[in-house]
């Protein structure tokens, strides 16, 4: 009897070893199995929130356009067609930007993939926003003296980010950030401290467009990174090419998600206007571009003086959202427009151009993962 139960108590033990053994098997490859598809996926993401870049260098590409040529005149044969070199110099469109780019500007464009056709069920937030519409980081402080510049104390004089703080105070303490500091904020990053210090969101984060009529869409939060850029060192700011921080900064209109269907006329008839008010300045400037931004900031002469229609973009802040299987991945991208070289005027020259590896009109300067 001994013996039997000794067996018994020996076989229950190994199959309770056995039993343990088993699930901690089928555990590590459950888990092994989830981590590989997790992986996966944030690839996926991954790569489609970089294709995301090249969707964005298309349609800041397509406000350049080429040059006519080989158009027919009176009493000639047609012109042969000629090949046309995507690298040549195209002159930038102001018509085009205004009723193709600039009412996607700082809104979020979503692009729904489906397996049927882009072989992947996923979803792709897009954002472009302009360096040329923000704030120069140059601008705001004078090293010389060690303080905020005359201008941006006049600027930022009535606001505030938020009711509990001052209005005005923003100046003073962003100007005691740069003094705490002994390099000089050549990235914009280098303000995320600050942003940290005042409570602000530092990267901006575009509103979502309300599922039903009925809902009213959900303010962007103002954003530091929004504001302000080290990648412009003008003097100059276009207010067509506004940031959404900017927009609140002056008390204008803010983007709204769905403005490039409602507000469709208003940039259509901006753009017919251009070749008129572009050379306009002061109040008959703002009383132009009410067609967009619906009222008409009060400037000193002094800040009027900051802002021209001349300014031509240049660099651009792309944010790329990607979303595959509920895995996301975002990415943001400061993408410069190269211009091209001039044409090459002797043979000799024309024939070193064809040689030479064609250069890309759009690159990436600085990259951010969010």
């Amino acid at each position: 009897m001994r013996r039997k139960a000794s067996v018994l108590m020996f076989s229950l033990v190994s199959m309770g070893i056995v039993t343990i053994l088993t699930q901690q098997l089928m555990k590590s490859v459950s888990v092994g199995m989830m981590f590989g598809r997790m992986t996966i996926r944030r690839e996926q993401a991954t790569m489609l929130a970089y294709s995301g870049f090249t969707l964005a260098m298309a349609q800041i590409d397509a406000c350049y356009t080429a040059e006519k040529k080989g158009e027919k005149t009176a009493g000639e044969e047609p012109a042969q067609p000629q090949k046309t070199d995507q690298h040549a110099q195209k002159p930038f469109s102001w018509t085009t930007f205004i009723t193709t780019l600039m009412p996607k500007l700082n809104r979020l464009q979503t692009f729904a993939l489906t397996e049927k056709i882009d072989h992947i069920d996923a979803q792709l937030d897009l954002c472009i926003s302009v360096e040329e519409g923000k704030i120069p980081v140059s601008l705001f402080f004078d090293e010389p003296s060690r303080d905020a510049t005359p201008l941006m104390k006049e600027l930022f004089k009535q606001f505030t980010p938020y009711k509990s703080m001052p209005a005005g105070s923003l100046t003073t303490k962003l100007a005691a950030f740069f003094k705490k500091r002994t390099d000089r904020v050549d990235d914009i990053s280098r303000l995320l401290p600050f942003a940290h210090e005042v409570h602000l969101p530092f990267w901006y984060e575009p509103a979502v467009a309300p599922k039903s009529k009925k809902e009213k869409p959900a303010p962007a939060a103002w954003a530091v990174a929004d504001a302000f850029t080290s990648h412009v060192s003008g003097a100059r700011i276009n207010p067509l090419l506004f940031s959404h921080a900017l927009c609140v900064l002056l008390g204008l209109r803010p983007p709204v998600a769905d403005d490039a269907t409602t507000h469709k006329d208003q940039f259509k008839k901006l753009a017919e206007m251009y070749d008129k008010i572009k050379a306009s300045t002061g109040d008959e400037l703002w009383k132009n571009l009410s067609l967009i931004y619906e009222t008409k900031p009060k400037l000193t002469t002094e800040l009027q003086a900051l802002f021209s229609l001349d300014v031509e973009p240049r660099f651009y802040s792309v944010l790329c959202c990607a979303t595959v299987a509920g895995v996301t991945s975002k990415v943001l991208a400061v993408i410069e427009r190269i211009t091209p070289p001039a044409a090459a005027g002797s043979p000799q020259e024309q024939t070193q151009k064809k040689k030479a590896k064609p250069q890309p009109l759009c690159m990436i300067r600085r990259l951010y993962w969010l």
